[in-house]
């Protein structure tokens, strides 16, 4: 499998909103929040977003505080000793140096206490004028809404909801991740047994190189692989396992 970051749809949604905040949104307001299901694809795509723009990626935690957030941004700014003011003061001078956007993946664990970790990484990213990325599972996105968290949501300015892949989706991420070529119908069974997760896709990949390499191919048509499991929905057996 090769490794390479594709282009996906989800992908262009992402970028679509990043550009409408950066160039039409008020500087108070340069949130985006970003949704989707497992397998979606957003911690990839917004990972590959942070390392192009040197992102500072903050993993949300169960009973995440504000000193926590606060020490791993002077970790990330290279900040030395500092206590207190000094501290912050330092940190708001380098991020509007360095004018790095802020990434907080499970977004959800910043929402406690009437969600004042977010809450300071939105004023952090305020005073910067940088964007503010927060990552969720579909789940959790309603909570963003809620009347006493208006202080975040209307600093939110664009919400990205991450789709399973399309067929489309799924041919270009065969054609630029897999080793050997795939046809239409092939695509078509990868799109039908992964669901358009991108997990599963991965796991597809592996499957039709080995497939392949058995049969001393370097392309695979829709007969070569009908009737073959691909990849397997680990959740939906959980599923049925549950009945």
């Amino acid at each position: 499998m090769k490794l390479s970051y594709v282009q996906t749809s989800n992908h262009d949604a992402f970028m679509a909103a990043v550009k409408a905040v950066e160039n039409g949104a008020a500087r108070e307001a340069m949130g985006i929040l970003v949704a989707g299901e497992p397998g979606a694809g957003k911690t990839r795509t917004v990972d590959h977003f942070g390392a192009e723009r040197n992102a500072i990626y903050v993993e949300g935690l169960p009973g995440i505080t504000m000193n926590y957030v606060r020490d791993l941004l002077a970790y990330e700014l290279g900040i030395g000793d500092l206590k207190g003011f000094a501290l912050q003061k330092a940190i708001n001078e380098a991020m509007a140096q360095r004018r790095q956007p802020i990434i907080l993946d499970e977004a959800q664990h910043g929402l406690l206490d009437k969600a004042n970790v977010i809450e300071y990484l939105r004023r952090i990213a305020e005073q910067a004028g940088v964007l503010l990325i927060l990552v969720c599972h579909t789940s959790e996105k309603h909570r963003f809404a809620e009347h006493r968290l208006a202080h975040i949501a209307t600093r939110i300015s664009a919400v990205v909801d991450f789709k399973p892949a399309n067929l489309d989706d799924v041919q270009l991420y065969l054609r630029q991740l897999c080793e050997v070529e795939a046809d239409k119908g092939v695509a078509q069974q990868v799109l039908e047994q992964s669901r358009g997760r991108y997990r599963l896709m991965a796991s597809a990949v592996s499957t039709l190189e080995t497939m392949a390499g058995q049969m001393g191919k370097q392309a695979l048509i829709a007969a070569d692989v009908k009737g073959y499991l691909l990849c397997e929905d680990a959740m939906r057996s959980l599923r049925k396992g549950a009945k």
